[in-house]
């Protein structure tokens, strides 16, 4: 009698540790999942920083999207069919950058007149060029056209910072926050939008 007893409690303590074992997945999958939704939800109601570094370079910080795969297709359609065409299959990519530079410079040259050989006939033009290290612009002016070409040269210089949650003075594996700061070292540029997507796995 008693050995039945004691095997019952056992079952009984088993199955208690296993509930609890279990439970306790749940809401450590459950917190994980409200806190990675918090988060998007705060990256997605965030503007885009800007910010200069060295008082001429422009620069940008946003947070990071953490999505699923089937929530990247699903949102990022476009871009989840870009990178289907590079790679063949979504399910290898682990994160996507994408940044908008705007380049604006002022264009401030002098004019030389200057021949050009058409057909064997002579004509008069006007021809311009300026630039720096950055940008190029040539152009040509003749009675009835202008012609021109203007290159830009942008590079841009990009940084993942990871924070991660503490418990008293120690680093836990668990990552608290991510941002992605973009500088542009083109000083005509200004970094208008970024985007920083983490795929989960």
């Amino acid at each position: 009698m008693k050995k039945q007893l004691y095997i019952i409690l056992g079952v009984i303590l088993f199955c208690m540790i296993v509930t609890i074992v279990s439970q306790d997945r749940q809401i450590k999958n459950l917190t994980d999942e409200r806190d990675k939704y918090k988060s998007n939800t705060e990256v997605l109601l965030a503007d885009c920083e800007q910010f200069q570094v060295r008082d001429s370079l422009n620069a940008a910080r946003v947070g990071s999207l953490e999505l699923t795969i089937k929530e990247f297709e699903k949102f990022r359609a476009q871009d989840a069919a870009l990178i289907k065409e590079l790679t063949g299959k979504n399910r290898d990519l682990q994160q996507l950058n994408k940044a908008q530079l705007n380049t604006i410079e002022q264009l401030r040259c002098v004019p030389h007149d200057t021949l050009l050989l058409v057909d064997s006939v002579y004509i008069t033009a006007t021809s311009v060029h300026c630039g720096d290290e950055w940008y190029t612009f040539d152009g040509l002016l003749t009675e009835d056209s202008f012609t021109g070409t203007m290159t830009s040269h942008d590079e841009i210089v990009l940084t993942e910072t990871v924070r991660y949650k503490k418990f008293l003075f120690w680093k836990t594996g668990k990552i608290k926050d991510r941002q992605l700061d973009a500088v542009s070292l083109n000083p005509h540029s200004t970094i208008t939008g970024m985007e920083h997507i983490i795929i989960d796995k």
